[in-house]
């Protein structure tokens, strides 16, 4: 009985290490193919990333020497006409800055020709614009103003501007003429016999507004109270030295600003076509 038990013990405790030295095995052999698989994933791997690296630096020398010759070729360009423009601007530049002067000045001789008269004007209420016969210090107003003369006062306000128009370009020319042209209407309005001397709802000078400043700002013009004409000055002297600005700064008017050069003279010959 005993040899029996010993027997079966021994039987146990050599098939429990069989499959305990098996287990280890498979253990083994699967940790072995495990890290051989990963050592020939990787090893693939690392060629395929150094052929690859390899390929995007061949690839990257040859567009950097592509962009590299573009830009030479570019700052070459540029140099040339770099070159060229300094020479006109050594030619144009002071001529433009005595043309702005000019016009400035012209600008402000013209207000030095504006009547007192049409300065109190400005100051007036709308219902006061419409009869000044109403009151004697009015009246006294509109017996002045009577005596005005605006065809005659008309080529004072532009003077003689128009030589600097080749060097200030259209946009700025136009500017001018459209604000002294505006300037001539509102002074054959109130000076005429019409006794309702309310010149802002005239629709030459409405049009005028609009294409010199805007539908927007035209909106804003019609809703004042007073001070009308100090509005429009304001407007146009703001507009006037941002051109300027433009002008010295060498830049080239955009199509939008050529476009409403020409409708500043499309109104301007229309207003003067009506008034004539």
């Amino acid at each position: 009985m005993d040899t029996l038990i010993n027997f079966a013990l021994t039987t146990l405790a050599t098939a429990g290490v069989t499959t305990v030295l098996l287990a280890a095995l498979g253990w083994l052999l699967r940790t072995w193919i495990g890290e051989r698989l990963k050592a020939s994933i990787k090893h693939d791997y690392d060629e395929r990333l150094e052929r690859l690296k390899s390929e995007l630096k061949v690839q990257n020398d040859l567009d950097l020497a592509a962009l590299k010759s573009e830009v030479d070729r570019q700052a070459e360009k540029l140099k040339i006409a770099a070159l060229s423009f300094s020479d006109v601007q050594k030619a144009t530049i002071p001529r433009k800055i005595e043309a702005v002067d000019d016009l400035w000045a012209a600008v402000m001789q013209a207000r030095g020709h504006m009547p007192g008269e049409f300065y109190v004007c400005d100051v007036l209420t709308d219902d006061e614009l419409s009869d000044m016969r109403k009151t004697g210090p009015l009246n006294d107003i509109r017996l002045r103003l009577l005596k005005i003369d605006a065809m005659a006062l008309s080529p004072l306000i532009f003077g003689d501007a128009e030589k600097v128009r080749p060097h200030v370009g259209e946009y700025i020319w136009a500017l001018f003429a459209t604000f002294h042209g505006l300037l001539s209407r509102i002074l054959f309005l109130i000076s005429g016999k019409n006794e309702d001397r309310r010149w802002y709802r005239d629709k030459n000078v409405q049009r005028l507004i609009a294409s010199a400043f805007g539908q927007d700002r035209l909106d804003v013009f019609l809703h004042l109270k007073v001070s009308r004409y100090d509005w429009l000055r304001r407007e146009f002297d703001g507009r006037l030295f941002a051109s300027f600005e433009h002008l010295l700064n060498g830049k080239a008017f955009s199509e939008a600003a050529l476009r409403q050069a020409q409708e500043m003279e499309s109104q301007l010959a229309r207003a003067n076509q009506e008034q004539g």
